[in-house]
């Protein structure tokens, strides 16, 4: 495919016309003519007047304000993620800390798999509360802000969520009108266009519509593009002053190219030294492509202030298939390495998942004496169905698929050669597997004011869930499998208030991981059903925090501290006694600490970032080689800090630094393939052209520095490779 990225230097030229009258006077009529450089801040969440600090959760299960819920609760605002650069989930965790990249597999798909605090997320991300399991690559043009609740949260959002939640919270109808435009170029061929349209149709309707086109290759990686548009649109109505009635939906298809990374030297326990670009895959076979579809309603009754009752139903249709070629198996006996040779070993999945779910709950506010209440309680019914039909000519994570290509195909270390040809068409291989998982849970939530300066909250919630599978391999071989599991689970905590703007809080809580969670995988070992798993009980964790959180700087930055431990108190090993079966008779912990500041310290200068220290461990296991053994692909020191200053009413310049440790490989535990720990640091500048028009330029990967996002797990692994430096420009238009 032929490619003409926007030239910059055109660009360039054509946003300094723009800017030319803001610098057109030099004398007393500049002050008539510059604007304030504070952004509009469209985000309800948010200070008013510090936009990367978010001060109260979307959820409606934390009631109180971030300051004084007693949970570390990382919250990326929109703001933080324009200043960033960022145009994807995946550009948004790559430099936040606690929060692990992870690579689809052979058993797992191939999309936004995340680690928080050392645990496997990638099924635990929500949208608006509500649980969207199918594994893709997500965009944010239409997100406001995304939450991540850390530590077991399954009173919460239920199964799973042993080391946390990501909630991505969606633009909705404002009460003003207002339009926003934005058009990127970019040095990685990056072409990119959004908007953002709110208005109020009359005083009880608005309606908010946005879009995004996105057309760009990767940094540093040949042959690699993806290309991307998405829709969103959402109605609000207010018939009555007691009724508020919501429907919203959202659309995103992907195409691409997508990008396995580079192979690991046996020699050095590390990526190869080949060159950068390195592309280990075909251009004619590999590809990739999602769709989204999630459509949602809401209608919302509040007979008085002091009672709320909410209804939400929704369904979503994601789609998600790829032919990916893995760079493994590298062959290095021949004298000469020019010689040297890997498999491009083609990974793939055919997949589509349907969720259907209604949650209801009742929120009540009361007293009993001197103490007052709020009160959450409700219930969710959910389904879901995932079908998965691989292609014929690769290997996949389906038992019964081929296991070899028909047509091998093998590349040299050096110099791969993307443009081989490819003769098989794209056929199905007649294997099916079918998932299917109906969820029923009911929960209390209670947070109680004891005192001014004293508050007790508590949950808890039980879940009846229900997981059968299906599959057909290529020789007729049925495998029919299920596992119906209840689990009851609860969170704890005291907040004590010394002071107007500071909270001191401890808390505990429990999460549940019942077999066959993670319902992209297909083995034990990535939390897919097996015949050895079948018939367990969940494994059990639970995790106890205590933290500090206070407003400075006039209230306008947050900063939080934390210590933590959470336990998996029974996970799944093998039997000793038998082969092919599981136990639950191992202990895993995670522990570590966690600071945090958010916000503005000053009027003109902002601040977002972290430090997250985990030590997470095998403490127990019938593998004796495992004890002691450090988690797979998390390190132990992770740091980032963004901050922007603005210098003039005009002019505001910023930038980031992101430091990630070693990352070792391995299944269960940490082996001797490692990534090395590396810095990263992007740089960031905001123009003011006018009251509506805006001119930011990111510069990621500053230094150009090679550092990879993740690794595989097996004993012969390959690594992704992340963005080289890059440059965007952005002009963006305020109506």
């Amino acid at each position: 495919m032929t490619r003409v990225p926007l030239s910059l230097r055109q660009a360039g030229l054509a946003l300094l016309a723009l800017a030319a009258p803001v610098h057109a006077a030099e004398d007393d009529s500049l002050a008539e003519i510059i604007v304030s450089a504070d952004r509009i801040n469209l985000n309800p969440f948010a200070d008013a007047a510090a936009p990367y600090k978010i001060d109260r959760s979307a959820s409606d299960k934390l009631v109180k304000p971030l300051l004084d819920t007693p949970r570390t609760v990382g919250v990326i605002s929109d703001a933080v993620i324009e200043d960033l650069g960022a145009t994807s989930f995946r550009d948004v965790v790559r430099t936040q800390p606690g929060i692990t990249l992870g690579t689809g597999e052979g058993g797992n798909a191939f999309g936004d798999r995340i680690f928080i605090r050392g645990f496997d997320a990638r099924n635990d991300v929500y949208v608006d509360g509500l649980r969207d399991p199918g594994v893709t690559s997500r965009e944010v043009f239409a997100v406001q802000q995304i939450e991540v609740v850390k530590g077991p949260s399954s009173s919460f959002g239920g199964r799973g969520t042993t080391g946390g939640a990501v909630s991505f919270i969606t633009k909705t109808p404002q009460k003003t009108n207002f339009e926003v435009f934005e058009a990127s170029a970019g040095t990685d061929a990056t072409r990119r266009f959004t908007a953002d349209i709110n208005h109020k149709l009359s005083d009880t309707l608005a309606v908010r519509v946005g879009g995004v086109w996105h057309d760009s290759d990767v940094a540093g990686r040949d042959h690699v593009w993806n290309r991307r548009w998405g829709l969103a649109g959402a109605l609000a109505w207010t018939p009555a002053d007691a009724i508020e009635i919501g429907v919203d939906y959202y659309h995103l298809s992907t195409r691409g190219l997508p990008d396995w990374g580079v192979p690991f030297d046996a020699r050095t326990q590390q990526p190869f030294d080949v060159p950068r670009g390195n592309f280990y895959g075909l251009t004619a076979r590999d590809f990739s492509a999602t769709d989204v579809d999630i459509g949602t309603a809401k209608f919302v009754w509040s007979p008085s202030d002091r009672v709320r009752w909410t209804t939400r139903a929704r369904y979503g249709d994601n789609s998600n298939a790829y032919i990916a070629s893995a760079p493994e198996r590298p062959v290095t006996t021949a004298a000469d390495p020019a010689q040297w040779t890997l498999s491009a070993n083609p990974k793939n999945r055919n997949a589509r998942s349907q969720t259907y779910v209604a949650v209801s709950d009742l929120a009540i506010d009361f007293d009993t004496g001197p103490l007052h209440h709020n009160i959450v309680t409700g219930i969710e019914l959910s389904r879901e169905i995932i079908v998965n039909r691989p292609f014929a000519f690769a290997s996949s994570e389906v038992v019964g698929a081929p296991v070899v290509p028909t047509f091998p195909i093998s590349q040299t270390l050096y110099a791969p050669d993307a443009s081989q040809p490819w003769a098989q068409f794209r056929t199905l291989s007649g294997v099916t597997a079918n998932t299917k998982v109906t969820s029923k849970a009911v929960y209390l939530l209670d947070t109680i004011d004891l005192t001014p300066t004293l508050q007790l909250s508590g949950g808890l919630r039980y879940d009846d869930y229900a997981l059968t599978f299906y599959s057909r391999a290529l020789n007729g071989t049925i495998t029919d499998l299920g596992n119906n599991s209840d689990f009851l689970n609860w969170n704890a905590g005291l907040v004590w208030k010394p002071a107007a703007h500071v909270s001191l809080y401890v808390s505990a809580s429990t999460s549940s991981n019942p077999s066959g969670e993670q319902t992209d995988g297909s083995g034990v070992s990535y939390g897919g059903i097996a015949s050895a798993t079948a018939g367990l009980d969940p494994e059990r964790n639970r995790s106890y925090e205590a933290g500090a959180k206070a407003e400075v700087a006039n209230g306008h930055l947050l900063l939080t501290a934390a210590v933590f431990r959470t336990d998996k108190t029974n996970a799944r090993v093998n039997d000793p006694l038998t082969a092919g079966v599981q136990i639950l008779a191992g202990e895993q912990r995670v522990q570590g600490a966690e600071i945090g500041a958010s916000g503005n310290i000053t009027p003109r200068w902002a601040v977002y970032g972290g430090y997250v220290y985990l030590d997470a461990k095998v403490l127990r296991s019938t593998n004796a080689a495992e004890v002691g053994g450090r988690f797979p692909n998390i390190p132990e020191h992770s740091g980032s800090l963004l901050t922007t200053y603005q210098l003039t009413n005009w002019l505001t310049l910023g930038g980031q630094a992101a430091y990630t440790g070693v990352r070792y490989g391995g299944a269960t535990v940490a082996g001797t393939a490692h990534l090395p720990a590396y810095w990263r640091f992007d740089a960031t500048a905001r123009v003011k052209l006018s009251s509506k028009a805006e001119l930011q330029l990111n510069v990621l990967n500053l230094t150009d520095k090679t550092y990879y996002d993740a690794i595989y797990r097996s004993a012969t692994p390959f690594a992704y490779v992340a963005p080289g430096r890059s440059a965007l420009l952005t002009l963006r238009l305020s109506l």
